[in-house]
């Protein structure tokens, strides 16, 4: 059995899904999602797989958890299982804690029950899984209403997304000194990037801080502002996203899994156009080099 750890928002928990089911894949082992360490994190939405995507996702039961970690398991932070200390190192045992922020060689010779502990952020941990992880990902529900009009709209035209994360990683010390934020600069480059290589772009801009993003963009006839799909509904920014052909994202999970879900679903081709910013954890020593795909553009 595969156990995959899910905590963050839903971006990180894709990405941390998406491990689990290749790993799954390659060694005939059914997965389970552990929600333990979500239960007490108030940052997000919480768990919402099974109300937004079409996969079918197993939850972990205090058993499965048993079969894999043993007597290995006390309760951590939030509620989460780790592994006793007393105990030999984990590294060597069924918990693997993910090593680095980059892409981790070990992963390809995982076999037999595993528990993940980690955000594994890079493509390359699902690489030969990624029709299956896209089919998972397809979303539950239709756009109405509004939603439907703006969908609607980036189908007719050069549509191109634009996230402007802000939130906690401005108004949060500790998450704006490892994460750092996005300036004004790299969207003003990245925009007019987009209006030199492609014919007429629109811009959907979605944010958390619609107010700064207006007060930095304007009110150009070829901007559009994303309004409305904020709390529980959130997720509706990500199926809009997934329906432009081309996208700024920022240093974010939830943008990242916009653009790659709109060449899985394919709303992009490989035209597509991604531009993404060069420096993703600004207070890592090390460089995130493994999140970006091949094609993107980054500035």
């Amino acid at each position: 059995m595969i156990i995959t750890r899910l905590i963050g928002g839903l971006g990180n928990q894709m990405f941390q899904y998406a491990a689990g089911a290749a790993l799954a894949a390659r060694t005939g082992q059914p997965l389970r999602l552990d929600l333990t360490s979500l239960r007490k994190y108030k940052l997000h939405q919480g768990y919402q797989f099974d109300q937004i995507f079409a996969g079918d996702f197993q939850t972990a039961s205090k058993l499965d958890l048993f079969r894999v970690l043993g007597f290995g398991i006390r309760r951590g932070v939030r509620g989460s299982v780790t592994p006793d200390p007393r105990l030999p190192n984990p590294q060597t045992g069924p918990k693997i804690r993910q090593p680095s922020h980059n892409y981790w060689d070990g992963f390809s010779a995982l076999s037999g029950k595993t528990y993940l502990a980690g955000y594994w952020q890079s493509p390359k941990y699902f690489q030969r899984a990624e029709e299956a992880i896209a089919r998972a990902f397809e979303f539950r529900e239709d756009l109405t209403d509004e939603n439907a009009e703006i969908a609607a709209k980036m189908a007719a035209c050069t549509s191109v997304s634009l996230h402007v994360r802000r939130g906690d990683y401005v108004k949060n010390a500790n998450v704006n000194a490892f994460h750092g934020i996005c300036d004004w600069p790299y969207y003003r480059a990245a925009m007019a990037h987009m209006r030199a290589a492609l014919h007429a772009p629109q811009f959907f801009v979605f944010s958390d801080d619609l107010d700064a993003a207006k007060a930095e963009f304007g009110q150009g006839a070829d901007i559009t502002y994303v309004t409305g799909n904020t709390g529980a509904v959130s997720y509706r920014d990500m199926m809009l996203m997934a329906r432009c052909k081309h996208h700024v994202i920022a240093n974010s999970s939830f943008s990242w899994w916009g653009a790659w879900l709109a060449l899985a679903h394919g709303a992009a081709d490989d035209g597509q156009i991604v531009i993404a910013p060069k420096v993703w954890f600004a207070g890592s020593p090390e460089p995130m080099e493994d999140i970006y795909q091949p094609h993107w553009v980054r500035m």
